[in-house]
């Protein structure tokens, strides 16, 4: 991932302003790193049941860590899909790593925001400009979210009515940022 390299290679910088390090790393620890950074993504999307049931509910989401390396915060796992033009779904869960950061050896409770785009339009600086309608956003647990999975991904058993038929205008831009920014890189 492109911007797993960029994350990777300025807090590889600024970590270096803080310690003994005196220039940044070579290509072959981005490698390594980016090697164990998926070894990593891959075992938590199988074994964190909530990630795993993500995956096979919402295929094509994008699947991340925030703070891979730790040090400026604690590690989490984040899950995100789009739904019907017009809905931003997304998971996070902390996580602890094994010492090579290889597995995930411990969790934490997930947490589920669903929300409503209400507009997709173009800042003055030409950025993407989302706004949410907040009356129908919804953050859940593991109890509601094991209702989901229950009812084979159907959010009406915890009483969320999706609309379906209504996409936002614009929403193709978002969809087209949205993947750019999680394709995999070869």
């Amino acid at each position: 991932m492109r911007a797993f390299f960029t994350i990777v290679t300025v807090s590889a910088v600024f970590v270096g302003c803080y310690s003994k390090q005196t220039s940044p790393p070579s290509d072959a620890t981005i490698k390594k790193t980016q090697s164990n950074y998926d070894l990593a993504l891959a075992d938590a999307t199988h074994s964190i049941p909530y990630a795993a049931e993500f995956a096979r509910l919402f295929p094509g989401n994008a699947s991340w860590f925030s703070y891979y390396i730790g040090g400026a915060g604690p590690s989490s796992l984040n899950m995100e899909i789009y739904l019907f033009d017009r809905y931003q779904f997304r998971m996070g869960t902390l996580v602890t790593f094994d010492q090579a950061r290889r597995k995930v050896i411990d969790f934490g409770e997930p947490k589920f925001d669903l929300r409503e785009i209400s507009n997709v339009g173009r800042a003055a600086n030409g950025n993407l400009s989302i706004n949410f309608n907040m009356e129908a956003f919804r953050r859940f647990g593991a109890s509601e979210w094991k209702q989901i999975v229950d009812a084979g991904g159907d959010f009406s058993a915890i009483g969320y009515t999706f609309i379906t038929n209504s996409p936002v205008p614009r929403f193709e831009e978002l969809r087209k940022y949205w993947e750019m920014q999680h394709q995999k890189q070869p």
